[in-house]
């Protein structure tokens, strides 16, 4: 999300997916707009209070079915607890650039212009009129920060991360240079 959990690379040090690209624009809309800070932690922070976190297990499932569709593939989805750490597997697309980008942003989803532009899963897609996807408003992952600080998704395309911790010190960081 943009606001008060910024999306990182795998903690491997690689940044398939340009998340630096993507934290640094963040920092920089916030250090030019307080107000877009405050406004964006606001959003967020109502929706990880309450807005989704009854709809962890239904968004995960979504999301799953998503990927499955746009890699023309039967979906899977096995939810395994391993101690405090949920992990959610599936059969579907890895994660993508796009993809990435449409977790780290709130309500700016890539399945909506999917939807639109009839591509994979659209209504005008391969083969004629489909079902569009489950998915569609970007707010689905913040389901996923009502029960967590630090997300993480990995995917043998890379993986990308969140943190609320090290999101306050870049946030504080910032401001220091920009009071």
């Amino acid at each position: 999300m943009s606001g008060t959990v910024l999306v990182q690379g795998a903690d491997d040090g690689a940044d398939p997916f340009d998340t630096a690209r993507l934290r640094r624009g963040v920092l920089d809309a916030w250090a030019a707009s307080p107000a877009r800070f405050r406004e964006d932690a606001n959003a967020e922070e109502d929706l990880a209070l309450g807005g989704y976190r009854d709809r962890l297990v239904v968004e995960l499932a979504q999301n799953a079915a998503d990927a499955a569709a746009r890699a023309g593939v039967p979906g899977r989805l096995l939810l395994t607890l391993r101690g405090k750490v949920l992990v959610a597997a599936n059969t579907g697309a890895p994660l993508d650039a796009a993809g990435v980008e449409s977790l780290a942003t709130l309500r700016a989803s890539a399945k909506r212009d999917e939807e639109t532009a009839g591509g994979p899963g659209g209504p005008r897609g391969p083969g004629g009129p489909q079902a569009g996807p489950v998915g569609r408003f970007g707010v689905g992952f913040a389901a996923v920060l009502a029960v967590s600080d630090e997300p993480a998704i990995v995917c043998r395309t890379g993986g990308a991360r969140w943190s609320l911790a090290e999101a306050r010190e870049m946030a504080a960081e910032a401001a220091a240079r920009n009071p």
